[in-house]
């Protein structure tokens, strides 16, 4: 796949399709995703948008990047700070056209968690295949594997780790409960990577000539 135009609208579209994933998720009540989760508890507590506080999110992870590796780091902060703000305003986007959706019950709570899942795995196979630009949570990812080695799959779940341990203290100290944590957070963990596999064979279907990894 040779042509940048059609690279960046895959990249475009797997932004916005992890967007309404998330959003769905959230709006099924049981939790939001981890990656939005620290972002979740702090708009609750300050009232600034969830969006916001997504980029705020990838802003301390690649201020963590700065901390391993400075190699290229204003290239970086440009193209990973770029992506992160406009993730952000797609999330606040998503958030708004789904604020009405209100599952009337456990199950269907379920079934908007499992679908926004699999719309979040659509997401991220496209923001791979793309093979563009990564978010500053995979960059801080990507410079640990480059300085100390390790496997991506388990490095990205420390990742999501970490957000979440984060999540859940500051939404103890403010709230005294676990606020965006539950069902649908683990739903999201467990079936986000077995739904971006899927789909990633089939954008390796779509485009066969274009390498997932170089």
């Amino acid at each position: 796949m040779k042509n940048k135009v059609v690279r960046f609208l895959i990249f475009f579209l797997g932004l916005s399709a992890l967007s309404l994933g998330i959003a769905l998720v959230t709006r099924a009540g049981q939790g939001t995703s981890t990656v939005s989760s620290f972002a979740y508890v702090m708009q609750r507590l300050t009232h600034l948008s969830m969006g916001l506080w997504v980029v705020i999110t990838n802003g301390l992870f690649f201020l963590a990047q700065l901390f391993i590796t400075r190699e290229r780091w204003w290239q970086k902060f440009v193209g990973q700070m770029s992506a992160a703000a406009i993730f952000g305003f797609t999330i606040d986007i998503a958030m708004g056209a789904t604020a009405n959706i209100h599952p009337s019950n456990l199950l269907w709570a379920v079934i908007e968690a499992v679908g926004g899942s699999a719309v979040v795995g659509f997401g991220v196979s496209a923001l791979v295949f793309a093979r563009l630009i990564v978010l500053p949570v995979e960059g801080a990812v990507l410079a640990v594997m480059s300085r100390f080695g390790g496997s991506f799959g388990h490095l990205r779940t420390g990742a999501d780790v970490v957000i979440v341990t984060c999540a859940a203290v500051a939404s103890w100290l403010a709230f005294g409960d676990f606020e965006g944590l539950g069902l649908g957070t683990l739903i999201a963990a467990l079936l986000s990577g077995s739904f971006a596999k899927f789909f990633l064979r089939g954008w390796g279907r779509v485009f066969p000539e274009h390498r997932i990894i170089p």
